[in-house]
Formats: structure tokens, C-alpha cells, sequence
């Protein structure tokens, strides 16, 4: 596809007739690229870290940090703070034996992890498991030691230090909430968590990350810049690319950054030749050129979204400036038509990754557009004084502070406005609905003058009576023009094939995003489900796609069954039924209607099982297991432990002998550690504790309230435990009065966010960059 607008766009009208003859372009390149991903996939596989993911093993680790640490922030991970690193296993030490590897993985470490930097090398004891999705990382490490760090030398290592001054110097003024460092070097470890959600529903998030717009105002300054002394244009290009090299090294020569480096070089030589046509013919390039040399970009979310976002400016861009220009001044529309054309080609995107709409993105990226060149200048100028005249970098850095005050203002403003961001459709059906919204809207403005003239005569016909013609109906008419809106019929027509190439490639994208969405087992991003079943407890963890364990099923079997059909579920890996209540397994029967179940396993302090349970079993073709400390769930990638209850003892109370489960659950970005409570009691939840003090370790990032948070539940594991999510199962209007006022007090005090079935009825919980998210389920 990219080839063959690598070959058609910038050809003559003979380019399709000479298609079949370029037909080796296309192959050559996805012979490249497929090489490429080949010898990708043997390097990340070479070594043993496949023997330690599947044993579980501990070993010591020699890595490489690939990428700086990702605050998950306070209380993400079970109340303690972890960061994410990118980093590659260069070797280690396994069962005694040396080894030497270059597996790519992520690193899911605490405080420690946050002085780490790209370059470094650290060696670390820890395990591994498997990741969730495709992707570059083939595994994600736990670390079990501190890191032993040698800092990176050289470039790295002086440009680390110059970070790490400007960071400084520019949270010294709390004024833009540490706003500066993430707009000029991309750095968000200061960035205030509110702003950050503001900005998000703004639809500014991107001015937080290098972008190819901060690449293009350092090219076109430099260049422009050196033109202005006069130098010829070779030398001012040669030096416009050195300016682009310190920059990428100045922010991290991440895969991120250098595609934002490439794009923002084409966007540059857009403006520079004033050739959209070549300017298209560069990105195709580049694009093949970065999946050759990094072929995981092509399921990277930021990739995807880099391209469609440069292909709408190139291919759609003036025209939505010709569009806009019959309503505003032509300025203007230059001004909308840059963030218009963006997100037309993105939003079938976004909505993947986040179902809603922020109503208020165009609007707020108008009104901070003037400021942001500015920012990443003056930010720039205040690095090369830290540098030549460190004198001069405060007032640098408080002058380019004016300019995100006011990029956080409007954030903060636009975000608190009435209906900031607008549901819409997960998955597939909503990037499917958006994609169709955007082709039509740019298909009205390609054939605007028809869809002009067929508007009036449509209002021409609704204000006159219909009469009969006298002539031929074209006398007096001037003559007909093919084209658009004065433009050569020729330089039309290429425009229109230009804009259709760029709309398949954007359902391209859109496709890739869905394949990758669909490796999570789900369009949604789930990893678990509460579903709405009324006095009771079900939950879903996604195993794989449409795979599932599932832990109680409520009294209503049509209830469970819809909550299972709307996540896709055909087969249950493992049915748990905590204990022999009708409200935690009255459902099993709409549970297996229509679906395949592997195993069945039950906790009970009664001698035997209800009879819907033994049919339930029977229908199903399998045994009930009786659940005990020394049941081993085998459902990888998910980890089952059985903590309650402990040994052979049956409890004579049945609450008491709920099963407990501890499950870690791996998402795209990090595990989840859920424990599961059924209606354990307060004095059996206080042996728990005694019995597994490691829970009290900041170890749990959700916790499933006790006894739909009936007061006899207690509050001692709530404190002990301290989730970042607290989950209530409960009947609205019930006539218990759960939850009791007790519990959602402690919860409340102990800033502790909770979600309820009967406020949100059935939803879904998944990880959003580094967040725990909670979305209902439709």
C-alpha cells in the first residue's frame, strides 16, 4: 500500500497504466520489512528468558534501560508508586549458568526505578512473565532486588545531566504545574496528575510528548536560521540535521522520539518545497524506511496515530483551508484547518484507545497553537544556555513559563466546561462509525462546489413553484468546469486520487489498530468485568480473547448470561464458586448457556452441592473440584493462588468459608493484583491476614469488597490492604442496606476510589496509561 503510493502519487496521469510494471517496488519493501521483523523476532528470542517465563524462575538479569521510567503515580499499584521502564536483557545469570540475551521487556519496578536513565545498565535480581500483548517487549520483569545502576557515559550521559538541570529549574516555579519540561524535552515526571487528566480530556495530551511539531520548529529555526547568515542551502541543511540530532539525543533517542524526528523532517520539507505531492511520497518512504528498521512500530498506538495524523495535513490539508476559506478569512482557516485535518484522520483511532469524544479539542488546540513554537524555542534556547551561558537559563525558562501558563489554563478551563469529553462507541463499531464520519466529511469538502450547487437547487425547488422549461436548460449557463474551486481540472483530479489513497491508507490504520486491540482479547482493553446481577456477586478476568475465568455467577442466570455475551465470552478456563450462597451461584446456569467450561471448582463448609450445581456440572461434561490452600489453578497468563480457606479444615459458617483468591492478571502496560473476598466475615478476614502477612505489603491494586460491603465485612482488610480500587457487587435499592455507611466511609477516608454495580451497573476495569480506569460496560 505505501509503495504504491510511493509509486503513483508523484507520477504523471501514465503512473497507472505503468502500475503493473511497478509492481516491484511494493514487493521489495514488504520483503524488507518482513526481513526485518524476521531477524527482530530471533533477536528478542534468542537466550533463555522463555525457560524463566515458563518456570517462573528468578534470575539475575543484566539489562539496558531503552527508555526513561513512567510514573504509574501515587496509589496506582496497590498505594505504592512503580514505574515502568523500557529496557533489553543483554545477559544474566540463570540456574547458576551464564548467559547472554537481547530480549526486549519492561520493567515493572518501585521508588528505586525512578533514578534510572536511558543508556544506563543495571543488573537486578527478578522473575519474568509474559507480556499481554503483541508488541516489542517480549516479557515483563519484576525486579526482587535493588538495582545496582551504572550510569550511562558519553552523550547520553552529559544530555542526562542537562535534563535534569532544566527539570529543576523549571519546577522551581510551580505556577504551570511542571508543564515546561514535558512540552519542551518531553519529560512528564513533574507533570501535576490533574493537569495531566485535563489535558487529556482536552485533547492536548500530545503537546507532552515530543511530537514531529517540536522536530519541525527546531529544523525550520535552525535552517531558517542559518539562511538568514547567509549560508548556501547545503550547509544550512547539513546544519539543520545536526540541530535535529542533539535535539533526538537532548530528549531521548527513544523509537517514539525517532519517528517523530522522521515525520517532523517531512513535514518540514512539506513547507520548505511547497509540494504536497512529494511531501506525501516522503512519508510513504519514511514510514517503510522506520517498520524496516523497527518493524514493531506498525502495532504502536503512537505510530499509528503519528502517520495519520501527518497524512491528513499533507494529503487533506489545503483542502479544509479551501473549504474553511469560504467561511472566514483565509488566516483563519489556516489556522483551523491544522488541527481540523489532524483530527479527522486520528479520531477513528482514538476512540480505540479511549471511547469518548473531547468535545472542546479543536477549539483548545486553536487557542493554544500561537504559544506552543514559542515554548519549544525558548525552552530549546534555555538547554544551549544551561550549556554557553547558564546565567542566562532561568529568565530563559520563566519566559517560556508564560506560554504554559497559558496552555494550562486553557486545559484546566476547557476541561471543566460542560460535557468536555462525549461517550461514543468501543471498539470496533465506534472506530468503524468515526472513520465513516470523517470519509464523508471529507468528501463533502473535495466536491464542495457540488455539494453547494445541489444544496441551492435544493433550496431553489423548496421556494418555487415547479414550472415548465422553454428551452434546452443550458442557455445562458457558463460553460460547465470539472475541478475544484478554480483550480486546473488536472491538478483536481490528482488531488482527489491523492485524498482517496490517503483515506484507504487511514482505514489501513484504523485496521492494524483493531488487529492490535484484538491481540488484548478485547476492543475495550478490559482485564476484568463486575457484572450487574443484582444482589450478588459475578466477575469476569479475561484469560485471552473471548476466554475467561469467571468467580460467582449471582442468583439471576439471564443476567449473567447477557454481562457474558456482551464481553464475547465462549469459553470458561476456570468457574469458581466462592461458596454455596444462591447469590453467588444461582446464575451458574446462564453462565454456561452456549459455552464451553474447562473446569468448575467450589468452597463450601457444607457436606454436599445444591443440585443447580450438579447439573450445572453434568451439562458441562465436568468434575467439581473442591477448593483448598493447595488447589492450583493452572490459567496462564493469569495467577491464581488460593489463599482461604487454609488446609482441609471445613469452617462450620459458610460466609466464612468463602474461597479468597489472589489473582494477577498482566495488561498491555502492567499487572493487576485483584483479591477476591466472597463474603468473608471480619474475624475469618482477620486470621487472613494473620496467616498471609505479605498482603499487607502494598501488593493488591483492587480489592473486591467483602459481602457486598455489609458492615460485618469488616474494615480491617480495607486498611491492611490499602487498594488503589475498591469493588462493590451490589443489588440496587437492596433491602440489606449494603453498602453500610461504615465501610464507604472508611473507603472514603482512606482515598480509596470505589466502583459500585449499582451506581454503574455492569463495567469493565483495564490499565490506560499507567491508570486504572473504570468504564461501563455497553
Amino acid at each position: 500500500m505505501l509503495s504504491c503510493l510511493v509509486v503513483i502519487v508523484p507520477g504523471r496521469r501514465r503512473a497507472w497504466a505503468l502500475l503493473p510494471g511497478q509492481a516491484l517496488a511494493p514487493a521489495a519493501a514488504l520483503s524488507l520489512v518482513l526481513l526485518s521483523a524476521g531477524g527482530s523476532l530471533a533477536r528478542a528470542e534468542a537466550g533463555p528468558v522463555d525457560e524463566a517465563l515458563d518456570g517462573g524462575v528468578p534470575f539475575t538479569a543484566v539489562l539496558r534501560i531503552t527508555g526513561e521510567p513512567s510514573s504509574l503515580g501515587p496509589g496506582a499499584f496497590g498505594g505504592g508508586k512503580r514505574y515502568l521502564v523500557d529496557a533489553e536483557v543483554l545477559g544474566g545469570v540463570l540456574r547458576g549458568a551464564p548467559f547472554v540475551a537481547a530480549t526486549p521487556v519492561v520493567v515493572l519496578g518501585p521508588g528505586g526505578w525512578a533514578g534510572v536513565g536511558t543508556g544506563d545498565t543495571v543488573r537486578v535480581l527478578g522473575t519474568a512473565e509474559p507480556a499481554d500483548r503483541v508488541g516489542r517487549a517480549a516479557a515483563i520483569f519484576l525486579p526482587a532486588s535493588s538495582p545496582a545502576i551504572e550510569e550511562a557515559r558519553g552523550w547520553l550521559g552529559y544530555t542526562d545531566h542537562l535534563r535534569t538541570r532544566f527539570r529543576d529549574l523549571a519546577l522551581a516555579d510551580s505556577r504551570d504545574r511542571g508543564l515546561l519540561p514535558g512540552m519542551a524535552l518531553g519529560d512528564r515526571t513533574g507533570l501535576a496528575p490533574d493537569l495531566e487528566e485535563a489535558m487529556r480530556r482536552t485533547g492536548l495530551t500530545h503537546l507532552t510528548a515530543v511530537s514531529g511539531a517540536n522536530c519541525s520548529y527546531v529544523v525550520a529555526f535552525a535552517f531558517l536560521g542559518l539562511r538568514v547568515l547567509r549560508l548556501p542551502w547545503l550547509p544550512a541543511g547539513v546544519g539543520a540535521v545536526v540541530s535535529l540530532v542533539a535535539f533526538v539525543l537532548l530528549v531521548r533517542p527513544e523509537p517514539s522520539v525517532l519517528r517523530a524526528a522522521v515525520m517532523g523532517a517531512v513535514g518540514v520539507a512539506a513547507v520548505l518545497s511547497g509540494r504536497g505531492r512529494v511531501s506525501l511520497t516522503l512519508l510513504m518512504v519514511s514510514v517503510i524506511v522506520l517498520l524496516a528498521v523497527d518493524p514493531w512500530l506498525s502495532v504502536s498506538f503512537a505510530f499509528v496515530l503519528s502517520v495519520a495524523a501527518t497524512l491528513g495535513l499533507v494529503t487533506a490539508g489545503p483542502t479544509v483551508v479551501d473549504t474553511l476559506g469560504l467561511m472566514m478569512p483565509r488566516p483563519a482557516a489556516q489556522l483551523l484547518a491544522i488541527p481540523l485535518a489532524a483530527q479527522l484522520f486520528c479520531t477513528p483511532i482514538l476512540v480505540l484507545i479511549q471511547p469518548a469524544l473531547p468535545v472542546y479539542s479543536l477549539p483548545a488546540n486553536v487557542l493554544v497553537s500561537p504559544v506552543v513554537p514559542a515554548i519549544t524555542l525558548v525552552g530549546m534556547a534555555a538547554v544551549v544556555a544551561l550549556v554557553a551561558g547558564p546565567v542566562l537559563a532561568p529568565a530563559l525558562i520563566a519566559t517560556a513559563q508564560w506560554g504554559t501558563r497559558w496552555v494550562a489554563g486553557v486545559a484546566e478551563a476547557l476541561a471543566a466546561a460542560p460535557a468536555a469529553t462525549v461517550p461514543w462507541f468501543p471498539g470496533a463499531p465506534g472506530a468503524v462509525v468515526a472513520a465513516s464520519g470523517s470519509v464523508l466529511l471529507l468528501l463533502a469538502m473535495v466536491r464542495r462546489e457540488s455539494v453547494l450547487a445541489g444544496w441551492r437547487r435544493a433550496v431553489t425547488r423548496a421556494r418555487q413553484r415547479p414550472s415548465v422549461p422553454t428551452g434546452s436548460g443550458t442557455a445562458g449557463r457558463p460553460p460547465a468546469r470539472s475541478g475544484i474551486a478554480g483550480r486546473p481540472p488536472a491538478r483536481a483530479g490528482r488531488r482527489t486520487v491523492a485524498i482517496v489513497l490517503a483515506v484507504a491508507l487511514l482505514g489501513a490504520l484504523v485496521t492494524i489498530a483493531l488487529v492490535d486491540r484484538r491481540g488484548t482479547g478485547s476492543s475495550s482493553r478490559w482485564a476484568l468485568t463486575m457484572c450487574d446481577v443484582g444482589q450478588g456477586d459475578g466477575m469476569v478476568i479475561r484469560t485471552s480473547a473471548e476466554h475467561a475465568l469467571v468467580v460467582d455467577t449471582g442468583p439471576d442466570p439471564d443476567a449473567m448470561d447477557r454481562c457474558l455475551d456482551a464481553l464475547g465470552i465462549e469459553v470458561i478456563d476456570a468457574l469458581v464458586i466462592t461458596h454455596l450462597h444462591d447469590d453467588h451461584y444461582g446464575g451458574v446456569e446462564g453462565a454456561l448457556r452456549g459455552r464451553t467450561v474447562s473446569a468448575l471448582y467450589y468452597s463450601t463448609g457444607e457436606d454436599g452441592l445444591p443440585r443447580e450445581l450438579t447439573d450445572a456440572t453434568a451439562g458441562a461434561g465436568v468434575g467439581a473440584e473442591r477448593l483448598t490452600g493447595a488447589t492450583r489453578l493452572d490459567l496462564p497468563p493469569v495467577r491464581v493462588d488460593v489463599l482461604w480457606p487454609r488446609g482441609e479444615t471445613r469452617l462450620p459458617e459458610e460466609n466464612n468459608a468463602s474461597a479468597v483468591l489472589q489473582v494477577v492478571v498482566p495488561t498491555a502496560q502492567r499487572p493487576l493484583t485483584l483479591l477476591l473476598t466472597g463474603d468473608l466475615e471480619e474475624d475469618a478476614a482477620a486470621e487472613l491476614l494473620a496467616a498471609v502477612p505479605s498482603l499487607r505489603n502494598g501488593g493488591v491494586d483492587i480489592l473486591k469488597i467483602a459481602h457486598h460491603g455489609a458492615r460485618n465485612g469488616g474494615t480491617g482488610i480495607i486498611d491492611a490492604v490499602s487498594p488503589a480500587l475498591a469493588l462493590i457487587s451490589v443489588g440496587k435499592d437492596n433491602d440489606y442496606g449494603h453498602p453500610h455507611p461504615r465501610i464507604l466511609e472508611r473507603l472514603d477516608r482512606s482515598g480509596i476510589a470505589s466502583a459500585r454495580t449499582d451506581e454503574l451497573g455492569s463495567f469493565t476495569v483495564g490499565v490506560t496509561d499507567g491508570r486504572i480506569e473504570v468504564h461501563r460496560l455497553r
